[in-house]
């Protein structure tokens, strides 16, 4: 996976995350909030990239950094 994928899959999980955690007014702070935003933006990233472990992701990110 390139960087650039790998960066847009990942900026969008995290607005998709935080968008559905507010939209139940939850937040970060409690262990509910911390729940639904990594079962959300698992999701999300499963959805673009299937079963892809999340370190292959990172990886692409360190290795064009490298």
């Amino acid at each position: 996976m390139d960087r650039k994928k790998a960066e847009d899959v990942l900026i969008v999980a995290d607005e998709v995350a935080d968008l559905v955690m507010h939209g139940f007014d939850l937040t970060m702070d409690t262990a509910d909030g911390r729940a639904l935003y990594a079962r959300t933006f698992t999701a999300y990233v499963h959805s673009e990239v299937g079963d892809v472990p999340m370190s292959e992701l990172y990886d692409a990110l360190q290795g064009a950094r490298g």
